[in-house]
């Protein structure tokens, strides 16, 4: 439901920029069918969407079905305001530092006054604020995160306490990491439509990587690899999961 919203704002708008492309995928879950990939640049608004439509297989009996479900057409979107923005599905370094507040590949965040106050929306739900003396985050399961930010000289310096206790952050442009002994630690990299995440924290590895250019993308998770990328007039397709699979091509037909 957090993603409904955005999917209706902008499908009335797709008509603008949308290549439709013909999909052949074996595997697991054989795909074939139609895949229109609208591209929408207006304003302080970019938006990345995809809409399936055709035969897969996940079984003997292939069925018509859509290969994504209704509302994860939404791939990539960002509302950059200067000093304050929105985005889905790209990370952004207002909340990554905080780390009460983990990675979810589908995440919508949401800043403010140069992300001196923020929300991040996810299977849980956070709120950050930050100024020259401290920081801090708290979320709806509970968890929190409390700092204090030390500039040095490029470098962004913050002793912190959370619920996962007391750690060390170092903050240097768009990258971070953050240690916290005897627990854990967090390296992320987040660029303007790129990210790479990655955490060890209680016993559990967590790893993340995005890369948006308009009709291509990889996501990467623990779980799942999404990958859509052009070779020369004609685009390698794949999802991998744990259960099922397909990987394939995908060929232009019209604009």
């Amino acid at each position: 439901m957090k993603r409904i919203w955005l999917v209706f704002l902008l499908i009335p708008l797709s008509c603008f920029a949308a290549t439709v492309n013909l999909d052949f995928a074996p595997g697991s879950a054989q795909w074939f069918g139609f895949t229109l990939l609208p591209h929408i640049e207006f304003w302080k608004v970019q938006a990345d969407l995809v809409f399936t439509g055709g035969v897969v297989s996940d079984s003997k009996e292939p069925v018509l079905f859509p290969l994504l479900k209704p509302f994860d057409s939404l791939k990539y979107l960002s509302l950059d305001f200067d000093t304050s923005g929105v985005k889905f599905s790209m990370p952004d370094m207002s909340w990554l530092r905080y780390s009460n507040v983990d990675y979810e590949p589908y995440t919508t965040s949401l800043w403010a006054f140069n992300g001196a106050i923020g929300g991040v929306v996810q299977e849980d739900y956070s709120i950050f604020f930050r100024s020259s003396y401290f920081s801090i985050s708290l979320s709806n399961n509970g968890s929190y995160h409390l700092g204090v930010p030390l500039k040095f000289y490029n470098f962004e310096l913050e002793p912190f306490v959370s619920n996962y206790g007391y750690g060390l952050e170092i903050v240097y442009q768009n990258a971070l990491i953050f240690v916290i002994p005897n627990v854990g630690m967090r390296f992320a990299l987040a660029l303007n439509r790129m990210y790479f995440f990655l955490q060890y924290m209680g016993f559990e590895t967590k790893i993340g990587f995005g890369w948006f250019n308009k009709d291509e993308w990889i996501i990467a998770t623990n779980e799942s690899i999404d990958f859509r990328k052009k070779i020369l007039d004609i685009y390698l397709i794949a999802k991998f999961e744990k259960e099922r699979w397909y990987a394939g091509l995908s060929f232009p037909v019209f604009w």
